[in-house]
């Protein structure tokens, strides 16, 4: 077993705790979310983190992620880095730890800072929050500045954005950052990143609005497409979970 991992320099103090982790993760700390991938808050150092734990992959892409790509871990951690280079809100990356044998990849694990957040994007729509377009718009504004440095996230979904008031503004983190494309992004293009975020037609309305204005589009033509592209994907996801329950 080969151990790949590495630890920011402002958090190498830390790092024989950060290695321990994964022998006790499933014992330590908070469950925050379990399914495919797990994720704990454990305290480390006296620092709260959040702790990924991806799912064993397939043999194929164990080989893949050993010898010809980055593991998700990996991609993840350096993916927040080049975020928060460019002020980008995302929580701030820590380290990555990858464990392969000559068979490839076998555990991998993503370390970050916990944030405190009130909200994720997929809560909006039914705790509508005093403020809503104020939150709409600055979250528009927030996916434009990753399309303006061109970065284009495959994952921008209703659970990828944690929402927090901190004073009299909101601020925005992405998380679950492995698969993003580096490119320039068209409006259109841009648009149609928000398209899975299971927006309403009131939502749709503020997002679109405000990326046209951005980019200096049509706002018209702009919620006309947005509004399409949101209810063809929901209602593939609404029949993909219709099958599922049979």
């Amino acid at each position: 077993m080969k151990i790949d991992y590495q630890v920011r320099e402002e958090y190498k103090q830390l790092e024989p705790a950060l290695l321990e982790i994964p022998a006790s993760f499933e014992r330590r700390g908070r469950l925050v979310k379990r399914g495919r991938n797990e994720i704990r808050e454990i305290e480390a150092g006296g620092l709260a983190l959040n702790v990924k734990s991806y799912k064993r992959p397939n043999l194929l892409n164990r080989l893949v992620y050993a010898y010809l790509r980055p593991s998700k871990a990996r991609r993840s951690y350096l993916y927040a880095i080049k975020l928060a280079g460019l002020g980008i809100g995302t929580p701030e990356p820590v380290a990555y730890i990858v464990y392969r044998t000559r068979w490839g990849v076998t555990r991998s694990f993503y370390i970050s800072r916990q944030v405190a957040f009130d909200f994720e994007f997929r809560n909006l729509k039914a705790a509508r929050p005093a403020g809503m377009d104020e939150i709409l718009r600055g979250f528009t504004r927030f996916t434009y500045e990753m399309h303006r440095h061109a970065i284009y996230f495959l994952d921008h979904s209703p659970g990828n954005t944690l929402i927090a008031r901190e004073g009299d503004a909101w601020r925005f983190y992405l998380v679950d950052l492995n698969r993003m494309r580096f490119r320039r992004v068209s409006p259109r293009a841009g648009l149609r990143n928000f398209y899975r975020l299971n927006a309403d037609e009131e939502m749709i309305e503020v997002i679109a609005g405000e990326y046209a204005r951005l980019t200096g589009s049509d706002a018209g033509e702009m919620t006309r497409l947005l509004s399409h592209w949101t209810r063809r994907h929901d209602e593939r996801v609404r029949r993909r979970k219709a099958r599922r329950a049979r």
